[in-house]
């Protein structure tokens, strides 16, 4: 079966003026062959000017990691034929939210960076580092260790795309394998770096990062237990905090999301006057919702018992933790 595969060229290096192009390369694909088996067999046989980048073709290694079709994906694990059957098309470009340096090879630089900002290795409390851990604690963070460092949940976010300082999931995946772990001895010192500007409050949860995850590391659900474990230990003076708290206390006062005073109370009050100008420009545009002041829901009792049960259950966990 032939097949055209429409590949995102780009070489700096022929002209400062050089600009990222389109190039087809027809090839004749097998049954359960892989896209990375295609670019070697197009490095090999047709161009071996194609840069690309490649390892361990078994999923482990991450280096193969490109856009597919528009999404990011693992060149080794990704079929061709089944692909083509699903999207129509085969077109092969460097994963987003990193610059390009040949071809579909990017620029890893700012994600090390980032990974080390994180501290990522553990600074055990004195006497821990050869401590036994249960199998629940472990379970706590095994999906954070199963990160292969791919690139594709940063390539995928949205948050990365809009603010190239956010630290991005992938970084945050890998500081709760650290953060949760009982033998860490400087949990709130971490979560204090991570509850700053750019950090973890940062995220606008769209699912892209957990949608696209090769290994199932699921780096949204890492970044939730980062935030209610900040929270948990009272760090709280950050607009993500300070949102949260708003909302449940909304709905704990009338029952419903009374998003106008979430603002006030999230970015306190002289910021939201700054606010006002995007304000405006939103209503223009149809897309900030009217204000309104509402009233109690009806049956507000019934709420309100569901937030003295849920405090009643957290006190007896902390007398039992006691």
């Amino acid at each position: 079966m032939k097949i055209k595969f429409r590949i995102r060229r780009y070489n700096p290096a022929e002209s400062e003026e050089s600009a990222p192009y389109i190039q087809a390369y027809t090839v004749d694909v097998s049954e359960g062959m892989t896209v990375l088996e295609a670019l070697l067999k197009i490095a090999d046989e047709q161009d071996p000017t194609l840069a690309f980048r490649k390892s361990c073709r078994s999923a482990i290694c991450g280096s193969c990691a490109v856009t597919i079709n528009g999404f990011s994906r693992l060149a080794c694990s990704t079929q061709v034929i089944p692909e083509f059957k699903k999207m129509g098309d085969m077109v092969i470009e460097p994963l987003s939210n990193h610059a390009a340096l040949k071809d579909l090879m990017v620029d890893f630089s700012p994600f090390w960076k980032k990974i080390e900002k994180v501290t990522p290795y553990l600074t055990p409390k004195g006497g821990s580092e050869n401590a036994a851990i249960t199998t629940a604690e472990e379970t706590a963070i095994d999906s954070s260790q199963k990160c292969i460092m791919c690139g594709c949940c940063n390539s995928e976010c949205n948050a990365l795309e809009i603010d190239g300082k956010y630290i991005g999931p992938s970084a945050l995946a890998k500081a709760w394998r650290f953060v949760g772990d009982v033998r860490e001895g400087n949990s709130v010192k971490r979560l204090e770096r991570l509850s700053e500007e750019h950090g973890m409050w940062d995220c606008v949860r769209c699912v892209h990062c957990t949608q696209y995850c090769p290994k199932d590391v699921a780096p949204l659900k890492q970044i939730e237990m980062l935030r209610s474990a900040a929270m948990a230990k009272g760090i709280l003076d950050n607009p993500g905090a300070k949102h949260v708290e708003a909302l449940v206390e909304s709905v704990r006062k009338i029952g419903r999301l009374d998003e106008a005073a979430m603002t006030f109370k999230t970015l306190g009050f002289l910021r939201s006057l700054g606010m006002i100008p995007l304000g405006f420009k939103m209503q223009i545009h149809g897309k900030m919702p009217h204000i309104h002041l509402f009233s109690q829901i009806e049956k507000i009792d019934e709420v309100k018992r569901i937030y003295e049960e849920t405090g009643r259950e957290k006190e007896e966990k902390k007398e039992k933790k006691g």
